[in-house]
């Protein structure tokens, strides 16, 4: 995605409620342009709330299924602050794929990329091929859980 992308999306404010007022991308565009002013920034608390819903999980053991109740934290930023995490995740973003690229690993690194244009459904099928391909291998999953939670932001901001 070029810059001229992310702006055309992200032009207009989100719908929703926060401590701060909905802003167009135009009228803080010089703001959260400057790292300077972006050093200094007073970033609101996220809003959060936990949405509640239901779930169909299949037991393949017992070859039955039940529904059983999930819930999934979500967490709202101010307005502007929303502006100076997409921004900042866009520049991030270009960056890492930029990288990934001159180290020889695109084709392996896949989390977080825009550029590549292709879904987790690709990559899966791409990974049974190669399965199949070869034969016999070890597949590694890993999940962190609360990843991001667990950031250190003042490293972040730095």
């Amino acid at each position: 995605m070029e810059l001229n992308e992310w702006k055309i999306k992200n032009k207009t404010a989100k719908k929703y409620a926060h401590f701060d007022n909905k802003v167009p991308l135009n009228k803080v565009w010089d703001y959260i342009n400057n790292p300077e002013n972006v050093i200094h920034h007073g970033f609101y608390p996220f809003i959060h709330y936990e949405k509640k819903f239901n779930k169909y999980k299949f037991d393949k053991v017992s070859n039955t299924g039940k529904v059983v109740p999930k819930t999934r934290e979500l967490c709202y930023s101010a307005h502007v602050d929303r502006y100076i995490y997409s921004y900042y995740s866009f520049k991030l973003n270009r960056e890492y794929n930029e990288y990934v690229k001159n180290h020889g690993i695109d084709n392996v690194a896949l989390a977080y990329r825009d550029n590549l244009h292709k879904n987790n459904i690709h990559f899966a099928k791409r990974a049974f091929d190669f399965i199949k391909e070869k034969g016999s291998c070890y597949v590694i999953i890993g999940d962190f859980t609360k990843f991001f939670d667990n950031l250190d932001h003042k490293f972040l901001k730095k």
